[in-house]
């Protein structure tokens, strides 16, 4: 079924609260797990709104030019894509659902590395889209050993009748961030940086770009705004505060902490920057 209404688009801004910013929950059903050693998507769907609301939905089945092949994990026949779309006939209107949104899925490079390769196919590149995933955030906020989307959602008592169908998986997953933003900060103002920052590692490249920062802001002895994650509990939010950088190594940060007064250290990978300057900003 598709909703060909315009979907709404806010700024997606890391000071944004998550719960008040369209999310838009994708999944793929695919022929297998490699999208580089010939696998293909087979089904797409996407949950598209804000906490709250009834979300709209798409979802199609499309046809992969080849034998679908794991039939025994979604179901999905070779009859029940044979006339279907090719994914480069969906590629426009999968995009104008996943516009001005929060990309949210369960494994999101799984999804991604599928979503780079098919759009490599017909010779277009992955544009920039802002994603959360929700498997790096349950294990962040979660206390569970499994953290399988089968797992979360029996033990959250989340909807999702069909296992590995996308309409179903992509509704369990749009209501799942929501579940673990609530558990993370129980006041419903998780921002967008803070929530990626819980569920993500940064690339090589993100880390460097980060250190520049923090050296910058060293030398020239300019106090930042920062949230940190401050130790390994589940379900601990990031903490805001200022900070001023005495000592800087590839891992840690040696600063007076104006939050508490006092000299603290820091790791690396648990901080974001917010902004320069000695006041936090409010969310838009």
């Amino acid at each position: 079924m598709t909703d060909r209404s315009e979907p709404e688009t806010l700024p997606l801004t890391a000071e944004s609260w998550l719960l008040q910013l369209p999310l838009a929950a994708l999944d793929f059903e695919t022929t297998g797990l490699g999208p580089h050693r010939g696998d293909r998507v087979i089904e797409v769907a996407v949950v598209r709104g804000k906490a709250g609301e009834t979300p709209k939905t798409w979802h199609t089945l499309i046809d992969p030019e080849r034998s679908v092949a794991a039939t025994q994990i979604h179901g999905i026949t070779d009859a029940m894509v044979a006339g279907r779309p090719r994914f480069a006939e969906v590629a426009d209107e999968l995009f104008r659902q996943l516009e001005g949104a929060v990309l949210v899925a369960h494994n999101a490079a799984f999804d991604l590395s599928f979503l780079e390769m098919e759009l490599a196919r017909v010779g277009r590149t992955l544009p920039p889209l802002v994603v959360l995933d929700t498997l790096g955030l349950a294990r962040r906020v979660l206390a569970l050993g499994d953290h399988r989307l089968a797992t979360l959602c029996a033990r959250l008592g989340l909807t999702r009748d069909r296992a590995h169908r996308a309409l179903d998986d992509a509704r369990a997953t749009w209501e799942l961030v929501q579940r673990l933003a609530l558990t993370a900060d129980p006041s419903g103002h998780l921002r967008l940086g803070q929530a990626q920052l819980l569920s993500r590692r940064r690339t090589p490249e993100e880390h460097e770009g980060l250190l520049r920062r923090l050296e910058a802001a060293r030398a020239q002895g300019v106090p930042l705004v920062v949230d940190y994650v401050s130790g390994d509990a589940p379900g601990q939010p990031p903490t805001r505060r200022t900070i001023t950088i005495v000592k800087l190594t590839r891992s840690r940060v040696d600063a007076f902490c104006h939050l508490r007064a006092a000299d603290r250290s820091f790791r690396v990978d648990r901080l974001r920057i917010v902004t320069e300057g000695s006041t936090p900003p409010r969310a838009g």
